[in-house]
């Protein structure tokens, strides 16, 4: 049997339009960008180190804020039970002496309310001090024995203080934190590195590095609860030419992100010049060292 005929018309009503499902060619080259591929390699390798840096910038920034909010016993909590961080532990005698001389030092130029310094020694023949959380500063014995007097040795401590009383150990600390925290946003970071990135970091800070700005602001406030103390600032430029010139001299934490130590010497004249601060006065040498 033949098909029953039917209306051409039909069959044109029931065919797909022209065109629907066509497979025209693909142009040559339609995918290739007339620009140098180095050259976009350089506009997206700028566009993310820019965004990199802007992103550092801004949480280094918010932790230093964050870090000026946080009480100071929120931050004694923080640096839990230090002391096992700072090796073996060192005769007595000779530590209750320095945290005799920073309590002097305290009470003659008070901290804020709430605020308190423990000082710790370390049998250590490296020349260094060193303030960490919580008021923890840490004075190697090398240091000790290096220093000609008492007053040189109080103003070392009265730098480390300093860094205490102005919160830089917490600013800087939270700065850390923060900008690790942006590299891990920006890069990634395995689970549990985070949490221990901050432990590390909160531990002990032995290695935190202050800001130029941090260290002169500590210089200032030292030799000024220096001269609360004694009525003068005698010694303190000699300090620097002693750590200098002594063959076991490793540079502190406190030195090294500051100008050469003569220009260092000639701003605490200068400051001391500025507020009446005496430069001469009698040295007072420090005490024997206990049997």
């Amino acid at each position: 049997m033949q098909p029953p005929d039917t209306d051409p018309r039909d069959r044109e009503q029931d065919a797909p339009p022209a065109g629907r499902y066509a497979n025209p060619p693909i142009p040559e080259g339609i995918n290739v960008t007339d620009e140098h591929p180095l050259r976009e390699f350089v506009w997206l390798g700028g566009g993310m180190l820019a965004a990199v840096v802007v992103l550092v910038i801004v949480f280094a920034w918010l932790g230093h804020i964050v870090g000026s909010l946080v009480p100071f016993e929120t931050e004694r909590r923080l640096a839990g039970s230090i002391g096992q961080y700072l090796g073996p532990a060192s005769d007595e005698p000779d530590r209750a002496q320095l945290q005799a001389l920073a309590d002097r030092l305290t009470a003659a130029d008070p901290l804020p309310e709430g605020m308190s310094i423990s000082v710790h020694l370390l049998d250590d023949d490296e020349i260094n001090a060193f303030a960490t959380l919580g008021g923890h500063i840490v004075v190697a014995r090398g240091l000790v024995e290096a220093m000609p007097s008492e007053n040189a040795l109080a103003l070392v401590l009265a730098h480390e203080i300093a860094h205490v009383r102005e919160r830089h150990v917490i600013r800087t600390l939270s700065r850390g934190v923060l900008t690790s925290l942006a590299m891990a946003v920006l890069f990634g970071a395995a689970e549990g590195d985070l949490p221990e990135s901050f432990a590390g970091q909160a531990g002990i800070t032995a290695g935190l590095t202050f800001s130029r700005a941090q260290e002169r602001e500590a210089d200032a406030l030292a030799l000024r609860g220096v001269h609360a103390l004694y009525g003068h600032v005698a010694g303190a430029s000699a300090l620097f030419d002693l750590l200098t010139d002594s063959g076991r001299y490793t540079p502190p934490e406190w030195l090294s992100t500051h100008p050469q130590d003569g220009k260092r010497s000639d701003a605490l004249e200068a400051l001391a010049r500025g507020n009446g601060w005496p430069l001469a006065g009698e040295l007072t040498p420090l005490p024997a060292r206990p049997q």
